[in-house]
């Protein structure tokens, strides 16, 4: 009786695998026509023959969620949740992208050049890797803001003016994100400034 309980087993996590690897295919390919704006083939063909490379590649870390060195297979409807809500990320995130880009500019054509460069350092508590990644990658994506360093959820983010990173002291964008990867709500952290890399070693 052992063999077909065995079977059904390693059937089950097959088809895990495989809705696995058709999501995160859609997933990018839809993230790759959102961003390019081409619809002709030849950039659909690239856009898809790219989304396979990159499922090709990076699957592993697709399929399994990594929480505290711990490996859990996704279940589906929680996936299909974060994907949707990941989807709705985005514009926000271009949102602010193109708010950033005007501060940014208007803080360039200043004959002063009003900045205030300093290190902001503050931890998530969100603890799925990709997760924080999202918040590292999201934080660079947005000009002004950049992250330096980020290790065991602790960030260091070089920001031009602090006024630019404060989404970032209010945990805006970090519970944006923790919706997404169904983490827990967060308070606005606790962070520390520094003016440079020696304070930053003390």
């Amino acid at each position: 009786m052992r063999e077909p309980l065995q079977s059904q087993s390693a059937t089950e996590r097959w088809q895990k695998r495989w809705i696995a690897i058709v999501l995160e295919f859609i997933l990018l390919f839809a993230f790759w026509l959102l961003l390019s704006g081409h619809y002709q083939a030849k950039y659909i063909i690239l856009g898809a023959l790219s989304a396979g490379l990159v499922t090709f590649l990076t699957n592993d870390l697709f399929y399994h969620t990594l929480r505290r060195g711990e490996r859990a297979e996704p279940k589906v409807r929680p996936v299909l949740l974060q994907i949707w809500r990941f989807l709705v990320y985005i514009p926000w995130l271009i949102s602010r992208i193109i708010m950033a880009n005007l501060q940014v500019a208007y803080i360039v054509i200043q004959p002063k050049l009003p900045i205030d460069p300093v290190l902001l350092l503050f931890r998530t508590k969100m603890r799925k890797s990709i997760a924080q990644v999202t918040l590292a990658n999201s934080i660079t994506l947005t000009p002004g803001t950049i992250t330096v360093s980020l290790e065991d959820g602790r960030y260091v983010v070089h920001t031009l003016e602090p006024k630019l990173a404060q989404e970032l002291v209010d945990a805006v964008m970090q519970n944006k994100i923790a919706k997404v990867y169904l983490e827990q709500k967060e308070q606005p952290p606790e962070v520390s400034r520094v003016y440079s890399v020696e304070d930053l070693k003390q």
